[in-house]
């Protein structure tokens, strides 16, 4: 039985198109379709880009929701402040 041939490294484009089609499906429906392994295994350069894909668009998720809640915990140390403050008479 021969070797299965690896496939070719995508090139630049290739990656940017299906970066693009990534975005119009979603992250979720790109979850779906590595999960149901609706990518098929001849397409193993494809389901690599999308999975780290997924991880750039997790990682970016993760930073905002951590800096929403530092700023939250900013804005509410302020207005903690600010009512002291004010009960004060300052």
């Amino acid at each position: 039985m021969p070797e299965p041939v690896e496939p070719p490294p995508p090139t630049a484009k290739q990656k940017r198109e299906w970066r693009a089609e990534f975005k119009r499906l979603g992250r979720e429906a790109v979850r779906h379709q590595l999960n149901s392994g609706g990518i098929p295994l001849e397409l193993r350069r494809k389901r690599e880009v999308a999975m780290e894909w997924l991880r750039e668009k997790e990682r970016a998720t993760e930073w905002r929701e951590q800096w929403t809640f530092w700023i939250a915990i900013a804005i509410l140390v302020l207005t903690i402040i600010g009512i002291a403050l004010t009960l004060k008479g300052y």
